[in-house]
C-alpha cells in the first residue's frame, strides 16, 4: 500500500515518510530521501553561491557605523565554495567596514542546520587576548575569519548567520540566514558503514581497543 502525505509540517514529514517529492508551482523539483528533500525545501531561495554580498540598498544603513560587505566560505585552497568536504577544514570570512571607531564590537557567526537546529555560535573576540587587542576598532575595513576543522561536521545542508554587536549595548547588524553551505560526507569517519549518521556533527574521535584483563 502507498500512502501519499502532503504537508508543510517538516517534523511530521521527517517522522512519517522515507521518500519525498518537492513541488514548485506544480512541478517536481526534487525526488529523493526525506532528509534531503526537507533540506532542499527549507533552503529554497537562500543564497547558495558560497558568497553573500550586501549593498546599502539591502537595508543595511540602519547598522551604521557598521557596514556589512560580504560573507564567504573558502575551501582549503582559499577559493569561494558553496560545497565543502566533511573531511577538510574550511574558512568562514566576514568582511565589513566601520565608518567610525567602535568600542566593544564583537562580530559573530551562527551555524544551524537547514531546519533551524543550532550547531554553534562563535564571536571573533571570544578569546580573551583577542578581546583585549580589539577592545576599540578604528574606522576602516576589516576581515573577521575563523576555520572550521575537518572531520567535524556531518554531511548535509547548513545555514550561516552573522551578527555584529556591542554586548548588552547595541546590536548593529544581524542576519540569521545569510548563506547556505553544503557539506559532502564522502570519506567521513564511519563512511564504510552504509547506515546514515544522525545529527549535525560527525567528529573523528580517537578510540582505543584493548583486551580487558
Amino acid at each position: 500500500r502507498t500512502v501519499l502525505f502532503v504537508s508543510h509540517n517538516m517534523s511530521a514529514i521527517l517522522r512519517l515518510t522515507e521518500r519525498c517529492l518537492v513541488l514548485d508551482r506544480g512541478r517536481i523539483v526534487l525526488q529523493g530521501p526525506t532528509a534531503e528533500a526537507v533540506d532542499h525545501y527549507m533552503t529554497a531561495g537562500d543564497v547558495t553561491s558560497g558568497e553573500r554580498r550586501w549593498t546599502d540598498e539591502d537595508g543595511t544603513r540602519a547598522a551604521n557605523p557598521f557596514r556589512p560587505i560580504a560573507l564567504r566560505v573558502l575551501d582549503g585552497r582559499g577559493r569561494v565554495a558553496e560545497r565543502v568536504a566533511s573531511t577538510d577544514p574550511f574558512t568562514i570570512e566576514f568582511e565589513y567596514e566601520l565608518r567610525n571607531e567602535l568600542t566593544g564590537l564583537r562580530v559573530g557567526l551562527y551555524l544551524a542546520t537547514s531546519r533551524g537546529e543550532p550547531v554553534f555560535t562563535s564571536f571573533d573576540t571570544d578569546a580573551s587576548q583577542q578581546f583585549e587587542a580589539w577592545t576599540a576598532r578604528p574606522a576602516g575595513r576589516y576581515l573577521s575569519r575563523c576555520q572550521v576543522p575537518g572531520n567535524w561536521l556531518n554531511g548535509g545542508t547548513f545555514v550561516l548567520g552573522v551578527n555584529a554587536s556591542a554586548f548588552r549595548i547595541r546590536s548593529f547588524f544581524t542576519e540569521e540566514r545569510a548563506l547556505t553551505l553544503t557539506v559532502d560526507p564522502t570519506g567521513a569517519p564511519g563512511s564504510h558503514w552504509s547506515e546514515p549518521r544522525s545529527g549535525p556533527l560527525r567528529p573523528a574521535l580517537t578510540w582505543d581497543i584493548v583486551e580487558a584483563a
